[in-house]
């Protein structure tokens, strides 16, 4: 699922809360004078304030992506934007790893890192945006922050998988036509995959346990999955996010030799709800009719006294 878009430029302004900034050469006094702007943007920061945010920057400060589609320009602006981000209510924390801050000229610097946002709850797995900015010393000796650029998402496997992850782990079952699906999903003991298994049961057929693992693929930089099956056969696909949930495209082989595929969808109605939809299933080029399950989340079991 898509994430909420100002977040990504917007919060690009974190750079400033770094603990500790540091020079490539020779200390250098200014470099106090960096790290006083960066408390001053932690403090605003934290107490979510767009006013002192935006007061951190010149007046014709500016934050952008690599290529300039959604640039923000000006404190009024940068307010606003900071305004909408913390009206949101899911404001993620912020950790900074600094890489270089360089003196290029008078009352003039550079700094490059990466800002890892984290959004709340328990283990969450954070983004990660590697940045430059660009500060500059005002009349009155305070550092600015004159522009902020995006350069690359450098977030990992988890924080790639946590979207995912949040809205499939726990358990799950399915009811239709006489078959019964029961699924557990939750982070492996690596914590950079989404594990699964399915116990699928019917009136009519044995039982069939399949495996599941979901993960990031760098190369490609799509999420990918495989499955299992106790019988030998295995499938792998790749999900796409849309604007509701997951568009997943399946292609594999049965225990007999078979090739398979289908377009799948996964929709979240709520927390406890997901629509699944397999759609163009062939077996051998033999098409298949449609599928859609209601997959509900189950409750837990009663505590033990």
């Amino acid at each position: 699922m898509k994430p909420p878009t100002p977040l990504a430029a917007g919060f690009l302004l974190a750079l400033l809360a770094a603990s500790g900034l540091r020079a490539q050469e020779e200390p250098s006094p200014e470099i106090a004078g960096l790290q006083q702007a960066a408390a001053d943007f932690v403090l605003a920061y934290n107490a979510k304030d767009a006013a002192a945010v935006a007061a951190l920057f010149t007046e014709n400060g500016e934050i952008s992506d690599l290529r300039a589609e959604d640039t923000t320009t000006g404190r009024v602006d940068i307010q606003l934007r900071y305004a909408e981000i913390f009206a949101a209510g899911d404001t993620p924390s912020v950790a900074i790893e600094v890489d270089s801050v360089r003196l290029v000229g008078k009352d003039l610097a550079i700094e490059d890192g990466t800002v890892h946002l984290t959004p709340p709850g328990d283990n969450a797995p954070a983004k990660s945006t590697a940045y430059t900015a660009v500060l500059q010393k005002s009349a009155d000796g305070a550092w600015k922050i004159a522009s902020t650029r995006t350069l690359a998402d450098t977030t990992d496997a988890a924080g790639q998988l946590a979207e995912l992850a949040a809205a499939l782990k726990g358990d799950w079952t399915s009811q239709k036509e006489g078959m019964r699906l029961d699924l557990a999903f939750g982070w492996d003991g690596s914590g950079k995959f989404v594990a699964g298994e399915m116990l699928a049961t019917a009136a009519d057929a044995e039982p069939q346990t399949t495996s599941l693992r979901i993960g990031w693929d760098a190369a490609r930089k799509t999420i990918t999955w495989w499955s299992f099956d106790d019988g030998g056969g295995f499938a792998k696909g790749d999900w796409t996010a849309t604007e509701d949930g997951w568009l997943v495209r399946t292609e594999g082989t049965t225990a007999d030799g078979e090739t398979t595929s289908a377009n799948q969808t996964l929709t979240p109605e709520g927390k406890d709800t997901l629509i699944w939809t397999a759609k163009d299933r062939l077996v051998n080029g033999e098409k298949l009719p449609d599928i859609e399950m209601r997959v509900v989340r189950q409750a837990p079991e009663p505590a033990a006294e």
